[in-house]
């Protein structure tokens, strides 16, 4: 982590919310959900190390990153807060709410990674055997095949204008990452209340919000693997009811 950071903070008192983007994305994916959010409280966006407008890092792993909302939350004065992460984010904000339960208050999952076995051994094999000749291609490809169904065209080709913006070392390692943590574990730990938003792809026995008990969810058909940018409207309401619970 090299700092500063780059953040977009909204608004004003409430429990804030601070959101935690995805592999290749940005604070901007949040725009929809800041800008609903922002008269009823304050809501925070960042760039992760290497992403957006954010400076790169000497390495990258869910660990590292988990500085990263460390920092933000530091230098935002965030006492106490609602963690919302998008996939890459999602397991991230696991690894922080498991380590700072004093903080967090309610953690909220949008379109998390499965737990270990939801994706063929000989698939993740192929994976890891392509990553070092072109990540940024066997990325592009798995989006493709599993993340895009249901995705809106406008989603996809802004989503693969910015896949290469990520170093090539944090597409390797990142990725490997993915297939390697398993977020289950430090969920059990988080004894905050947490709130899953998934697609029906994603509503199976290794979801983490199945393979973890106390995870409440709600699926949102129609659209991909980015939720809140194919229905930010649905996106929103659920997370708003979550955070009137909280």
């Amino acid at each position: 982590m090299i700092l500063p950071l780059a953040t977009d903070s909204r608004g004003a008192g409430g429990l804030p919310v601070l959101f935690a983007h995805s592999f290749a994305g940005d604070l901007s994916h949040w725009s929809a959900a800041l800008e609903y959010l922002k008269p009823q409280r304050r809501v925070v966006a960042f760039d992760f190390s290497g992403h957006g407008s954010s400076p790169g890092a000497l390495r990258y792993s869910y660990d590292e990153l988990a500085k990263d909302i460390a920092a933000v939350v530091e230098a935002q004065q965030l006492e106490t807060f609602v963690l919302v992460g998008h996939s890459m984010g999602a397991a991230i904000a696991i690894e922080y709410a498991a380590a700072h339960a004093q903080r967090v208050k309610g953690l909220v999952l949008v379109d998390p990674p499965p737990a270990p076995g939801a994706i063929p051994a000989e698939q993740v094999k192929q994976i890891h055997d392509a990553l070092d000749k072109d990540p940024h291609a066997v990325i592009e490809q798995f989006w493709k095949q599993q993340m895009f169904i249901d995705s809106r065209d406008a989603v996809k080709q802004r989503l693969l204008a910015n896949l290469r913006k990520p170093p090539r070392g944090a597409a390797i390692d990142l990725t490997k990452e993915a297939f390697a943590v398993d977020s289950s574990v430090a969920l059990r730990r988080c004894s905050c209340p947490r709130f899953a938003i998934v697609t029906p792809r994603n509503d199976a026995p290794l979801s983490l919000h199945k393979a973890v008990s106390g995870v409440s969810h709600v699926v949102i058909k129609g659209t991909g693997h980015w939720i809140h940018l194919d229905k930010p409207e649905e996106l929103n309401k659920a997370l708003d009811g979550f955070l009137k619970q909280v």
